[in-house]
């Protein structure tokens, strides 16, 4: 068992508390945006890759991203601008968590190959969709993501993890939070947040689900 966080926008939250699980069916998705609307097809390959390495299918679903380390809700990027949003604090079990690079995976948001060898890169012909998108299976190998940056010691790895649904039963605690944008006002607010925080004086509330 391990204990991830994942950022949800209020809408989701309550469609949760509703069902007793969260479960990602697109409806609140990145590429459901517009101008990400090419996002989708690398969504669609992430759900080929959980499917096969974890075995469990998502029936049409989406996986839910989660993260190991408490987001940065003091910057913009989360769930939009004055959007309202959750942080939970979620016990997953491991083998229903699917790890892989946030970096190199935006090889696949961009459709780029994630070549191996400066020989791969400098190659004078097109790969292929099958070399691309086996290139792309890179970022769930965790030795080689390592390697890859040994030599770089300012270069700091950072892992997502996708799972499949989340039972309410999961959720140890809620932060309610209003998504940030880039002005100096936001900026701010966010280094408060920050301080806040850090002093432990903003603090998720425990949370246990009763049938």
């Amino acid at each position: 068992m391990g204990i991830y966080y994942t950022h949800q926008r209020e809408g989701a939250w309550q469609q949760a508390l509703k069902k007793g699980y969260l479960e990602a069916n697109g409806e609140h998705a990145l590429f459901m945006e517009e101008g990400v609307e090419d996002f989708k097809a690398p969504y669609d390959w992430m759900v080929e890759q959980y499917e096969k390495r974890i075995g469990i299918s998502l029936n049409g679903n989406y996986p839910i991203w989660c993260w190991d380390e408490f987001p940065d809700l003091g910057r913009d990027g989360h769930i939009g601008k004055g959007n309202q949003g959750v942080v939970l604090t979620v016990e997953l079990p491991d083998e229903e968590v699917l790890a892989s690079e946030f970096t190199y995976w935006h090889h696949v948001l961009s459709n780029f190959p994630l070549y191996e060898t400066l020989e791969e890169y400098d190659r004078e012909d097109e790969p292929d969709e099958l070399f691309v998108r086996q290139s792309w299976e890179r970022i769930f190998d965790k030795v080689w993501c390592e390697a890859s940056v040994a030599d770089q010691p300012n270069v700091e790895l950072v892992y997502q993890h996708v799972v499949h649904r989340i039972d309410l039963t999961q959720v140890r605690a809620v932060m309610p939070f209003v998504g940030r944008g880039d002005s100096l006002l936001d900026r701010v607010r966010g280094m408060v947040w920050r301080i806040g925080y850090k002093l432990g004086l903003i603090r998720s509330k425990s949370f246990e689900w009763k049938v």
